[in-house]
Order: C-alpha cells, then sequence, then structure tokens
C-alpha cells in the first residue's frame, strides 16, 4: 500500500490526524495459491478525503503528482473491492513489515467499516531478516535490498503498491525454496512469523 501523510499543507485538527495519521491513497496485491504462485492481483487508486494535499515526501518517494490524487475509488468502495478479493478464512497477508497492516485496520475504522476477520499477516521483511539473511528480526531490510541479495531481477518500479506486492511475493517464494527440510517443516518455520495485529491495542 501507499498512503499519504498530512505534511505542511493539509489542514487537519489534531484530533482528527490522530484517528487517521496514515490516509491509503493506493491499494496493491497479489494473490499466490499454496505452491507461492501468483493466481491474481488487485490494485487501485484511492482518492483521499482528510489529506487532499500530497505530501512532497510522499511525492518524492511514489513517483506520484498531486493530480493524481483526484483518481481512484473512495476508501469505503476500494476495501469492498479488496476484501472481496483477498477475504478468505485461510489467507494470510504478507507485507514488507507491519506498517501495512496496522494503517489498513486504522482505514478501516476511520470509516466504520467491519474489518478482515481473521487477519492472519506475516512480516516479510522479518522473515526475510531471520532465515535467508540470519540477522537480527529488528534488522530492517528494503525491498531493493532484498531482490539484490536474493539476486531477483527488478524490471518494474519499485513504491507502487502493485508492484511492491509482487516483489514481496517473489521474496517469500525465493525464502521458501531456499529453506532446508520438507514442505511441513517449511510451513512450521513460516507459521511461527504469522500474528495477528490487535484492533484493541490501537483504540
Amino acid at each position: 500500500m501507499e498512503w499519504n501523510i498530512v505534511g505542511i499543507k493539509n489542514d487537519v485538527p489534531p484530533e482528527e490526524q490522530k484517528k487517521l495519521p496514515f490516509e491509503i491513497i493506493e491499494i496493491g496485491a497479489v494473490k499466490l495459491d499454496r505452491q507461492l504462485q501468483e493466481i491474481g492481483c488487485f490494485s487501485t487508486y484511492v482518492k483521499p478525503v482528510l489529506y487532499p494535499i500530497m505530501s512532497q515526501y510522499v511525492s518524492r518517494v511514489t513517483n506520484r503528482k498531486q493530480e493524481s490524487l483526484s483518481q481512484g475509488l473512495t476508501f469505503p468502495i476500494a476495501a469492498k473491492h479488496f476484501r472481496a478479493f483477498a477475504n478468505n478464512v485461510s489467507s494470510v497477508y504478507c507485507s514488507w513489515s507491519k506498517a501495512d497492516p496496522n494503517v489498513l485496520m486504522d482505514n478501516f475504522r476511520y470509516y466504520n467499516l467491519a474489518f478482515i476477520d481473521p487477519f492472519r499477516c506475516i512480516d516479510i521483511q522479518s522473515l526475510f531478516s531471520v532465515v535467508a539473511e540470519k540477522v537480527s528480526s529488528s534488522t530492517q531490510r528494503s525491498i531493493e535490498y532484498a531482490l539484490n541479495y536474493l539476486q531477483i531481477p527488478c524490471d518494474k518500479p519499485l513504491h507502487t503498491a502493485l508492484n511492491d506486492a509482487y516483489y514481496t511475493g517473489l521474496i517469500l517464494s525465493r525464502i521458501w525454496q531456499g529453506m532446508e527440510g520438507s514442505a511441513r517443516s517449511k510451513n512450521r518455520i513460516l507459521k511461527s512469523f504469522q500474528y495477528q495485529p490487535s484492533v484493541k491495542k490501537r483504540r
């Protein structure tokens, strides 16, 4: 996902900023089967309501311009389509760092939308650090670093929601291929990285 922040030009009351510090402006996801092969993808721009003026920092990172924020769906409609694409009782949501799941929950809650349940997640950034690079789980590597480390070609621009999801899936697949042992033992390792973000903690 990509999101906008208050910046210096959005005039938003502090209490509203506290409710939604990061407003989603793009959702991208890739669906993988049990063999970690891609079987579908989802992508949409989201029109921001709280922070309609693009932060210079966000614009620089995502290479998006102010006019692009007028494109896309409202968040409630985008969320409905995303749930239809992704929601399954056996789904596990993989992201690069734990930031995306928390921001997603915040945006659902801001609009009083029913959230995904169950919401099991794996932080692939942490998985990469521990299993592939064999360093501390707190080591924060970029997607680009992991692609270079695992010798995965990078032929699509980074910092778009869909491409980042695509590369996160490739990194997960390459880590899986490099694991020793049976499929069952590999699954146990992946399951040990599963977590369920606490909605109550974030209220």
